[in-house]
Parts: C-alpha cells; sequence; structure tokens
C-alpha cells in the first residue's frame, strides 16, 4: 500500500470515529444526559452582592440564623400558584447568633436573634431540567439539585455524592412537595403581591 493510500485510509477510519462520537464537521454534539449529584451546582462567586435576600429565619434549636437569597432572575420570574421558574438557585447562608452571658441568643429591638458577620455554612438548591431524572423516586424532588459549600466556596469533605445530600431530599419531599419542594422562597412568591 502506497504511502498516499495509507494517508488516505487513515482519514477516512478518523472520519468514521469522529462521525460515531458526534464530534464530525458540521455536526453539534449531542447534550450528555444529566448526572446525579451535587457537583452539577456551582457557587456563584458573587452571591453575596447579586442574590436578593428574601428572608432571615432564627433558628432557635441551633442557635443560628439562617439569610436565604434567590438568583434575581428567579426572583423576577416567579409567579404566585406556578412551579418555580427552571434555574431558580436559592442559597441557605447560616450565622452564628450572639450569645448573652447565659447562653441564649441576645435579641434585637423586634425580638429577633443578633448574627455574628461571619458565615458559618452555606447551601444551595437549584433547579434545573433532567437534574430530577436518575434519582430513585422515593426521594426525587422533581429537577432539584442540592449541594453544600464552604463559606470559601469549596465543598466541605464527603459531600460531593447524590447520597450524602439525600437528607436534604427526605426533608423537602415529605415537608414541601406540593410547594415544588421549596420552603420560604415558595411562601414568599405565594404572598407577593
Amino acid at each position: 500500500m502506497t504511502m498516499l493510500r495509507r494517508l488516505a485510509a487513515g482519514l477516512c477510519c478518523t472520519g468514521l470515529l469522529l462521525a460515531a462520537a458526534g464530534l464530525a464537521p458540521g455536526h453539534a454534539q449531542a447534550p450528555a444526559a444529566a448526572t446525579a449529584g451535587p457537583l452539577n451546582i456551582t457557587l456563584p462567586p458573587d452571591w453575596e452582592s447579586r442574590f436578593i435576600r428574601y428572608a432571615t429565619v432564627d433558628k432557635a434549636d441551633r442557635k443560628i440564623i439562617r439569610f436565604l437569597y434567590v438568583n434575581p432572575e428567579a426572583f423576577a420570574a416567579a409567579r404566585p400558584g406556578q412551579a418555580l421558574p427552571e434555574d431558580t438557585m436559592i442559597i441557605m447562608a447560616d450565622r452564628r447568633a450572639r450569645l448573652g452571658g447565659d447562653g441564649n441568643p441576645l435579641l434585637d429591638q423586634q425580638g429577633r436573634f443578633i448574627a455574628d458577620p461571619a458565615i458559618i455554612a452555606v447551601a444551595v438548591q437549584q433547579k434545573r431540567q433532567g437534574w430530577g431524572a436518575t434519582y430513585p423516586a422515593a426521594w426525587r424532588n422533581a429537577d432539584w439539585e442540592y449541594a453544600r459549600f464552604n463559606v470559601d466556596g469549596t465543598r466541605p469533605a464527603n459531600t460531593d455524592t447524590p447520597e450524602s445530600m439525600r437528607a436534604c431530599f427526605t426533608c423537602h419531599i415529605q415537608v414541601r412537595s406540593s410547594e415544588d419542594f421549596a420552603f420560604n422562597f415558595w411562601d414568599y412568591v405565594q404572598a407577593r403581591r
């Protein structure tokens, strides 16, 4: 076989391999199937300045305050009586309550906990089409996914698998399945005029 024929045969085989892989010139690659897990979620670096804080919740059992944020696009698109919009991202940032000498949280003039400024934990709930498809029906939350982050945006150890987020799925499915699996933001949207 001449060198020219070997080169042509090689190019033909390469073209067939690329076509089989969906990479042939002029052909768009097929989208990958959804994969379950918290690694689907990326914590936006600007969430504290860009997202809208819509609620603050005192958690007496843990002596913390939860600050709840939502991306502005979802805030604008959410409508009462409808499922929350695609790509809604809800961020829950926990801060410790300041404690008095007796170990109880100090209260402001409205009777609410006073927060330390430092965030101690971040959890995210995000909705994207197809994300729920690979979860078992017993703990699927439609197309919601959950993730945990350290304050610096890294992930805590052992929180990168679907199983590591199972408690989030279980809580939301048991308590809020009829409210699109969301707690405070769903309530906020229903009450909004």
